[in-house]
């Protein structure tokens, strides 16, 4: 998810955003985020999206100064030295500039596949009847899908994460906080006993749009809530592409949170391959707000080679739909397969 410019610089307009996401292997010493400051400053990108929590755990100091919000996350297993706080060490980098430093926190999802690397304050211990339940009644998995998912549909749950979030923006100097894995891990998911009573006290009847709008409101309080604490902190999420499997698998119905200003931008993960694939995404979003839209693209390379002329031609289609606010995904990405000499704005 990334903000690249090159020769074109000078062409485009400053109220674009051009934004960069630093995963926690990017960001656990003072070394890797010297690199990242290095690349914003000589890429001009203008925001640092720096994720701050992995799976229920922290990469800041909880209660750091303030304790108004109560916050019992344990430190991420990725860092190595106790006392280094790569949120802060961030923003202190960066302080002075024109760039932007966002905290990009997983919201529902709260376990690693291997459980060896969490502790036992972990939500996945401490509050084991707050994790999801398949429509079978068997409660998730931790190497299930992206691991186990608290259920949203829990009130304390919802709480407990709106917690989290005013701990972060009260205690450092952020520009703004992204949501993420904002939705159900799947459509099977959301039948844990505790949601389900929640279901039934409802007026709704309907149990697809009743998941839908647990997380239209998880999305709302937070937004409520961190406006207040900061008023000029932007407030985003990344959503899924596909507005169809979003709403109807995920329970992710951002194009609602766009309509009802629930949020401020929504960073939409368009890691499509295909360029017709990525052009129909497109075409899906074009009668929305896209002042409210970022497009995030694919930069990175797994079991098949990507070129980057593939992020090229979906830049030009980008601007075709006059998409113009984009960015990529990830920092580490970009760098090792060298894209940002050849990426062409």
């Amino acid at each position: 998810m990334i903000w690249i410019i090159l020769s074109l610089w000078s062409s485009i307009s400053v109220a674009q955003d051009r934004a960069i996401w630093a995963t926690i292997w990017s960001v656990n010493s003072p070394e890797k985020i010297d690199e990242i400051v290095k690349t914003v400053q000589q890429y001009h990108f203008n925001k640092v999206f720096i994720q701050v929590r992995y799976r229920g755990d922290a990469l800041y100091f909880p209660n750091r100064t303030d304790t108004t919000y109560e916050n019992r996350e344990e430190r991420s297993y990725i860092l190595k030295n106790g006392d280094f706080d790569p949120l802060s060490y961030m923003i202190e980098q960066l302080k002075g500039t024109d760039i932007q430093v966002h905290a990009w926190v997983p919201i529902f999802v709260i376990t690693p596949y291997d459980l060896s690397k969490i502790g036992p304050s972990n939500l996945y211990y401490a509050h084991p009847e707050w994790i999801t339940v398949s429509d079978n009644g068997v409660k998730m998995r931790s190497n299930e899908h992206e691991g186990a998912f608290l259920d949203p549909g829990i009130p304390e749950v919802q709480q407990y994460m709106i917690n989290v979030l005013s701990d972060i923006a009260s205690n450092y100097d952020i520009d703004g906080i992204q949501l993420d894995y904002i939705r159900y891990p799947d459509s099977i998911y959301g039948y844990n006993p505790l949601a389900i009573a929640n279901f039934k006290l409802s007026e709704e009847k309907d149990f697809e749009r009743w998941k839908q709008q647990q997380i239209n409101t998880f999305v709302n309080k937070a937004f409520i809530q961190l406006k207040n604490i900061k008023p000029e902190m932007e407030i985003s999420a990344a959503v899924f592409a596909n507005q169809k499997k979003a709403s109807n698998q995920l329970s992710q119905n951002w194009n609602e949170w766009i309509k009802d200003a629930y949020i401020d931008q929504v960073y939409v993960m368009a890691y499509n391959t295909s360029n017709r694939t990525f052009e129909n995404v497109l075409k899906d979003m074009a009668t929305l707000d896209k002042s409210k839209i970022n497009v995030i693209l694919r930069a990175w390379t797994d079991n098949k080679p990507y070129s980057y002329h593939l992020i090229n031609d979906k830049i030009e289609l980008c601007k075709k739909y006059q998409n113009m606010n984009m960015g990529f995904y990830s920092y580490s990405g970009l760098i090792k397969n060298q894209y940002l000499k050849h990426i062409k704005f």
